[in-house]
């Protein structure tokens, strides 16, 4: 069977179904009136008089209806008194009866299981003469909403019919009760749009309930006709469905109604939609396809048409609201809010849909979009017009395609199903992990991602990846994941399930994996990979000489040669070493310090943690001395017999020097307002300021000038961070540039002495032992004394 014939059988297929229900049900009911209290009005009597019904009104207020996520009040749209449900008590004999008739007319009507329906009372409405409400829908008020009962009571009054619509029908339904123990019903679908025609005389009293769908069991009959023929027919096509090379990867059904993200579920599926989704799920199952709920969106664009012809006659000009497209250029659809046949929301997000992939064919034609968005003409650029679609959809594709369908929505999507499925449990698990794993690794996308959300979704999939390697214990598919996939896309946020896969590893492709890993990573992510290696470390701990403790023992140094390499040359100019350049790796935190001579101390590497140590002392740019390293020192001295080491000493050493020299003595506040600057440019007003820095007398000073100079002078006066403040005075013409001199360097630096303090402290504290000592003495000395003379500045 070609793959054409699959799609038309398809189609012809699920057109043929029966409707279980309509879109709408009516009648009238004899039956025993209720007691009908309403606070502030007493009892009423039927049919009701009017000396009631004013009572009513005055206890009433004026109904408003929904415009978008508002509620307002317009008696152009709505005119008609409302009284809450809160307000309102129905009991009596007879009433449970005459309810439980009226709901399950109103549920076989609709196509609805009777058995899972429920009323809840939402308003009593008065229709005075002339009241009526405009043409709408209405919105789910309740958890299940699916529809609205709307019952008429006994009263004098004429006109004021139902008018409901949907899908190019319309029902006008006669809501006035004839007999005074008569009670006439409607009830709709919520997304069928209706409205209230104005009551000619007299009064209308409506009691409107929401119906809805009591949670149960998702498979509960509804009334349809026999489909059996139909399934089998629809399962032989499916079944055929993976043999074409050509085959559409899935196909979606567009649904006749209206759905919102939150109420999509089999379960709340109306009338036809209930009866395809039911032939859809027998049929599925038998050929092994896949069926799920899902949202449709379609957005397309193209140029704007105003050309309407002579029925346009006389018209003043084009009107946005009026635009048509007039060809689509572009279009992109895609599905997303999944739901499954048994009430899960799987975690497929976000999957695109080709137009070939969508049922029935010309669903969208002669249909109003959601939305419309129209583009003003700019330039030589015509107008453009946006138009937005979102229907619900069933969506079919078989169960062998599953894994890249899903992976539509992203890697991470891919994995969490594959989660979820082998989460299932069952026979064969394990050899079904292993091969969906392996499946996984072929789709993995290679391309770079520049996108934050993509990137962080591609990370978690990695993470669940490296979880459910773990629990499959399949050591060769978890080395190719990590050599095609990890070496690549790694960025440290894996570290925590990466450390644990690697036991499934064999010795040599784990040795392997990590020295490609320091090779590519220790440079740009060095905290990241210090990470990994210090997780390791506690999963493994320094033992005897088992592969695992080698192979730990041989990274580490493997890491301690690469330093030097890693840490880039020094910047030859000052300002090269104050802007970050991207070239260069992240800075060397004081935990990544720590970390990795921690880690040389435990593995007993002392002398690569020497020549390490000598690398570090040789790039300040990048492990600063004076910040990173103390603190990184102070930790250091936790590790037993760390600070005996001839590396600990070094670094200390280092780090003293570096404060000392900055920060021996206090610093000197200035004794004039002299600044000294070279702005780099010989324009008459960087000569002026330039005076005006070099005056030490000088504090203010005024630059009159246009708009460019003066942002010029901002630009000179902020890339320098000049001690001047500086403000525009708009007064005059032209506007007047105020800088005024401050101490805001000389404030930095008593800050940054005053931490230079604390540090010299702490280093104190953690001075080196043993044999180091006598090397570091003067070092202490010279730190106390900057200490003391810091108490006396």
């Amino acid at each position: 069977m070609r793959q054409v014939r699959v799609e038309r059988a398809l189609e012809r297929l699920l057109a043929s179904v029966d409707r279980p229900g309509d879109f709408c049900a009516h009648g009238r009911l004899l039956a025993p009136m209720p007691r009908l209290e309403v606070e502030g009005a007493g009892a009423l009597s039927f049919p009701v008089p009017e000396t009631q019904i004013k009572a009513l009104i005055a206890v009433a207020e004026r109904a408003p209806y929904g415009k978008g996520p508002a509620t307002v009040l317009d008696r152009s749209v709505r005119d008609c008194w409302q009284i809450d449900a809160r307000r309102v008590r129905l009991s009596g004999a007879g009433w449970d009866d005459t309810c439980g008739r009226l709901l399950a007319a109103a549920a076989e009507g609709l196509g609805c299981p009777v058995e899972r329906v429920t009323a809840q009372l939402y308003k009593l409405l008065v229709y005075e003469p002339g009241g009526f409400f405009a043409p709408h829908r209405d919105t789910e008020k309740a958890d299940g909403m699916i529809a609205t009962l709307s019952v008429s009571l006994p009263a004098a009054g004429a006109g004021g019919e139902i008018v409901v619509r949907h899908q190019g029908r319309e029902r006008v339904i006669d809501m006035a009760p004839g007999e005074p123990s008569e009670l006439a019903f409607a009830a709709f679908y919520a997304d069928c749009e209706h409205e209230v025609r104005p009551l000619v005389e007299g009064h209308r009293l409506s009691l409107v309930f929401n119906l809805c769908l009591r949670p149960g069991d998702t498979d509960t009959p509804r009334t349809a006709p026999d489909h059996t023929q139909q399934v089998k027919s629809l399962a032989k096509c499916l079944a055929q469905w993976d043999r074409g090379p050509d085959a559409p990867e899935k196909l979606a059904w567009v649904l006749e109604h209206e759905y919102s993200e939150a109420g999509l579920s089999f379960a709340a599926l109306k009338n036809r939609d209930a009866a395809v989704a039911r032939l859809l799920a027998a049929a599925a199952e038998d050929a092994d396809c896949a069926l799920h709920a899902a949202i449709l969106h379609l957005e397309e664009w193209g140029a704007a048409d105003y050309d309407f012809g002579d029925s346009y006659w006389g018209w003043d000009g084009p009107d946005d609201a009026d635009a048509r497209l007039a060809e689509v250029e572009d279009y992109q659809q895609w599905l997303d809010a999944w739901s499954a046949p048994d009430g899960a929301r799987p975690p497929f997000g976000e999957i695109a849909l080709a137009s070939e992939e969508r049922l029935p064919v010309g669903v969208f034609d002669d249909v109003e979009p959601d939305e419309q968005h129209v583009e003003e003409a700019t330039g030589n650029a015509g107008a453009t017009v946006e138009r937005t679609y979102r229907r619900a959809a069933l969506v079919l594709w078989p169960q062998s395609r599953t894994l890249q369908v899903v992976a539509g929505g992203g890697i991470d999507a891919a994995a969490a199903w594959v989660a979820e499925e082998v989460g299932r449990g069952g026979s064969g698990v394990k050899e079904r992990l292993q091969t969906l794993t392996s499946d996984l690794i072929a789709i993995w996308p290679t391309d770079r991602v520049f996108n934050e959300k993509r990137a962080e979704r591609e990370s978690q999939g990695r993470q669940r990846m490296l979880r459910l390697l773990r629990k499959s214990g399949d050591g060769q598919t978890a080395a190719r994941f990590l050599r095609e996939v990890m070496s690549a896309r790694y960025d440290g946020s894996e570290n925590a399930a990466l450390a644990r896969v690697l036991d499934v590893l064999d010795t040599p492709a784990a040795r392997e994996f990590l020295l490609d890993m320091v090779g590519a990573h220790l440079r740009r992510r060095p905290a990241a990979l210090l990470d990994l290696l210090w997780r390791l470390d506690e999963r493994h701990p320094a033992a005897s000489e088992s592969p695992r403790d080698a192979l730990l023992r041989d990274l580490v140094r493997a890491v301690l040669d690469a330093l030097s390499g890693a840490l880039p040359p020094e910047p030859e100019r000052e300002e090269d070493a104050l802007a970050p350049r991207s070239g260069l790796p992240a800075r060397f935190t004081a935990k990544v310090v720590h970390q990795l001579f921690a880690l040389a101390l435990r593995r007993d590497l002392a002398d690569a943690a020497a020549t390490a140590a000598e690398a570090v002392a040789a790039e300040p740019n990048v492990v600063t001395p004076q910040r990173a390293l103390p603190e990184a020192l102070v930790k250091l001295h936790a590790e037993p017999g760390a600070a005996a080491g001839s590396a600990y000493a070094a670094l200390w050493r280092h780090a003293a020097d570096s404060l000392l020299a900055r920060s021996a003595d206090p610093p000197v506040a200035p004794n004039d307002w002299a600044i000294k600057t070279n702005t780099g440019c010989d324009c008459a007003p960087c000569r002026a300021l330039r005076a005006f820095c070099q005056d030490p007398a000088a504090r203010v000073a005024r630059f009159p000038l246009r708009k460019e100079l003066r942002r010029h002078l901002h630009q000179i006066i902020d890339s320098q961070r000049l001690d001047i403040a500086h403000v525009t005075e708009r007064r005059g013409r032209p506007f007047v540039l105020v800088c005024t001199k401050n101490r805001a360097s000389h404030k930095r630096r008593l800050n940054e002495y005053a931490e230079d303090v604390s540090r010299m402290q702490a280093l104190i504290g953690a001075n080196p032992a043993g044999e180091q000592t006598a090397s570091c003495a003067r070092h202490v000395t010279r730190l106390c004394d900057a200490v003391t003379a810091s108490r006396g500045s």
